[in-house]
């Protein structure tokens, strides 16, 4: 009996430790399916970090070494205030927990979060390929203009963490995407769907919100030219433009918060800890723009709040 226990274990415990979702698209450093890799691919990927006794090197699992060799070179091109779409694939979605996406502009040395997906991400009815897990979000519209890195970081509900990069080119909005301003009307600005406290989910085609800056409600001396635009990257990748690249941003970028770190390991570990097993993680700095899951678990900060800002 205890001798087939044992084999059963032995037999299963490479499935469990590697039952992980990883970044899919953009492809991140070191992915299969990244068309710059020269190299073995990193098969480790979807692993949580420290997993299996092997620690793992922060940020980006050590692979912003990559940058400004031929395999950090931009897999996807964006345009200021377009939305994106990421894909997540793997071996097991843990039935959910809680992501938050962003970029940094100074290879690595600070983080700034566009979006946060408080629960059900990944799509816990969404299985293990790209097709069923794909996630949207907005480019901010001042981020600025060049080679970012884009990050994406997972928390599940066995407090397991795990980061995945890829670099990626920004642009200016393309086309009238950039908002050409036309006769003299009042100055007016982008107001996304989250703003002004609420947290909507952020559907595509969503009609934007014009405020006045001047006071004026006369609309009809001047007007906002702008239309959305589709492009292919030069790593074959669809991009949206769309209008809002136009506007000012309701928070600033360089005013967003950072990514939450917590669950690492001790050489970096912030002392910060997350709920596990009957919650998702509610993201005590989630940034202005939040996506609410489906209500399957009930959402709940980590602890103690002083190291988990």
């Amino acid at each position: 009996m205890l001798q087939s226990l044992t084999l059963l274990l032995t037999t299963l415990l490479p499935t469990l430790t590697t039952a992980h979702m990883r970044l899919h698209n953009p492809p991140p450093f070191g992915a299969p399916n990244n068309p710059h890799l020269t190299g073995p691919p990193d098969t480790t990927l979807s692993n949580p970090y420290n997993c299996c006794g092997k620690p793992t090197p922060f940020p980006c699992k050590g692979y912003l070494s990559h940058l400004h060799t031929p395999q950090g070179s931009p897999v996807a091109t964006w345009p200021v205030g377009s939305t994106q779409t990421f894909t997540l694939s793997g071996s097991g979605n843990h039935y959910g927990g809680s992501c938050q996406v962003g970029f940094s502009i100074d290879e690595g040395k600070s983080w700034k979060v566009v979006r946060s997906f408080e629960g059900n991400c990944p799509h816990r009815d969404g299985g293990t390929e790209a097709a069923g897990q794909g996630f949207e979000f907005r480019v901010p519209a001042d981020l600025p203009v060049g080679e970012s890195v884009f990050a994406w970081t997972w928390i599940n509900r066995e407090g397991e963490f795990n980061m995945l990069c890829a670099a990626v080119r920004i642009t200016e909005a393309e086309g009238d995407a950039k908002g050409k301003r036309t006769g003299k009307g009042p100055r007016r600005r982008w107001v996304p769907p989250h703003a002004h406290g609420h947290r909507r989910q952020w559907r595509r085609g969503r009609k934007y919100t014009c405020e006045n800056l001047d006071g004026d409600d006369d609309e009809d001396n001047g007007s906002y030219v702008g239309s959305a635009t589709n492009s292919t990257s030069s790593s074959g990748y669809t991009t949206t433009s769309s209008p809002a690249a136009a506007g000012l941003e309701e928070v600033a970028f360089k005013d967003r918060p950072s990514f939450l770190w917590a669950n690492i390991d001790e050489k970096i570990d912030n002392g910060c800890r997350t709920p596990r097993t009957d919650f998702e993680l509610k993201y005590p700095n989630p940034g202005p723009d939040v996506m609410l899951g489906d209500g399957a678990y009930e959402l709940k900060l980590p602890w103690p709040a002083e190291k988990c800002g």
